[in-house]
């Protein structure tokens, strides 16, 4: 617990520092804001806001997706279906975490770049999206089912390597992991015409030498060891759209 807490209260510092620099180098004078933040703690879900301006070597960002509720709690609930069906209790989003989420979306819409915060105490799944005809957003659903879609490459029985794991199922191993507790995510749309999705876990997952333990065989496969759970995938667009792309990716801190 009070290496929880640790955390939580480095989150705010973190988040606090932000939005104080941001602050300092001038928001937009029209945009809507009394000046008065409200506290984290009192938040179950942080409220969607008005674009600001971020200023970025003197020119304006791309104009970010803002803590979007909906697809907040959208990801959450499918991310609690995934895991029940490995037997991980349910995760509790953390306001703290979405707003981590949603500071390093931006920053990779505003940059146009695809990598990881340096975080060694938190778990990570990233996503990078293009828009089309076909696809013009994301729900919460289909990023989550698009992490998912890697369980057919884990082998339940066997202890991994972190590369191996990395490399073909980190996103699903971090979603179903069963000391995982805390959820947060963040969405935004780059000027290039990308959609950037960022996800943090606390406890991370993805230990070396605790997956046995944390990574459970589907409940209803349990007594058919080996047999890969009959769930159908290939009806998500984004699936079906990236099944050949790398563009998604885990983090196994």
């Amino acid at each position: 617990m009070w290496e929880e807490a640790m955390v939580m209260a480095n989150l705010r510092k973190r988040v606090a520092a932000v939005d104080l620099s941001r602050k300092k180098l001038g928001d937009d004078p029209n945009a809507n804001d009394t000046g008065q933040s409200e506290p984290l703690d009192n938040r179950p879900l942080l409220p969607k806001v008005s674009s600001k301006r971020d200023m970025n070597n003197g020119e304006e960002s791309p104009k970010p997706v803002l803590q979007d509720k909906d697809f907040i709690l959208d990801c959450l609930c499918w991310h609690n279906e995934y895991r029940a069906r490995h037997g991980a209790p349910a995760l509790t989003v953390s306001p703290e975490l979405c707003e981590y989420a949603q500071q390093w979306a931006n920053h990779l819409a505003s940059t146009n770049e695809f990598y990881y915060r340096s975080e060694k105490t938190l778990g990570q799944n990233l996503f990078c999206c293009p828009i089309s005809a076909l696809v013009t957003d994301l729900t919460g659903q289909e990023v989550a089912s698009y992490w998912y879609s890697t369980v057919r490459r884990y082998n339940y029985f066997k202890e991994p390597g972190l590369l191996h794991t990395n490399v073909n199922a980190g996103h699903f191993t971090q979603m179903v992991w069963v000391s995982t507790r805390y959820f947060g995510v963040g969405k935004a749309s780059s000027k290039t015409g990308k959609i950037f999705v960022v996800a943090y876990y606390y406890p991370p997952g993805n230990i070396v030498g605790e997956f046995q333990d944390n990574v459970l065989p589907p409940i209803m496969d349990q007594e058919t060891p080996g047999q890969q759970p009959a769930i159908d995938l290939d009806n998500n667009p984004i699936v079906s759209l990236l099944k050949s792309n790398s563009s998604g990716s885990s983090n196994n801190n």
